[in-house]
């Protein structure tokens, strides 16, 4: 009985298929199940990685791509994607899921695109190669490459008097050459102005948009 129960175990794991094993490379201090760990020091499937306000992990796999979380932030790393709980992460191939919502790459190539939760909003920059934005119950959004993607308000009533107001927010917000798909407002990154997202340490701020601090993205390419 104990063998068959070894064998059937056994079977599991092999079907689970290979987790992801992945070197750390470290700015600051960085704690993985909320003990600290070295630089160069290994994590793996399952792993909680937690960041300082002045910290960034970098982890790379052969077999998962790159992966960045970035300053003041929380993601566990799972075999098939990331769970994003706070703050920022970047990766080159595995999603990323946060709240109701699951990002990944649309094609089977290395993407590189960022992932931000601040003050209960998400925001996506698809940096290389085309990303999706998928929720249940609703058809994908696509994130060209070279696009950043803000989740938009909740609808609510306005009263008539603010209709005016409603109508020059949707002209601003045409006149920063962005457009709303699915829930979502869609512009373009560019390096001179209203570049990516709020994305911690690796990143400079280049301008502000309605109250969000738009980032460049300046960490290390996800070749590195």
């Amino acid at each position: 009985m104990r063998i068959l129960a070894l064998l059937t175990f056994s079977t599991v794991l092999w079907t689970a298929g290979p987790g992801l094993v992945g070197n750390l490379r470290i700015r600051g201090v960085v704690v993985a199940n909320a003990v600290p760990l070295p630089d160069g020091a290994t994590v793996r499937s399952g792993d909680t990685i937690a960041t300082g306000s002045n910290s960034l992990a970098i982890i790379t796999s052969v077999t998962h791509g790159r992966i960045e979380v970035r300053a003041d932030s929380e993601a566990r790393l799972g075999t098939d994607g990331i769970e994003l709980a706070r703050g920022a992460v970047a990766s080159s191939l595995l999603p990323v899921t946060t709240d109701r919502f699951t990002v990944r790459p649309q094609g089977s190539d290395r993407a590189w695109y960022a992932v931000a939760r601040r003050d209960g909003r998400l925001l996506i920059a698809a940096h290389r190669g085309n990303v999706l934005i998928a929720a249940a119950g609703a058809p994908p959004v696509l994130v060209p490459e070279g696009s950043y993607a803000t989740e938009d308000d909740e609808p609510a009533a306005v009263p008539p008097d603010q209709n005016k107001k409603k109508k020059k927010k949707r002209r601003t917000r045409a006149a920063a050459g962005a457009a709303s798909a699915g829930g979502w407002t869609i512009g373009a990154l560019n390096h001179a102005a209203s570049v990516a997202l709020v994305v911690g340490l690796s990143a400079g701020v280049v301008a502000t948009t309605g109250g969000v601090a738009l980032l460049n993205d300046s960490s290390p390419s996800p070749d590195d």
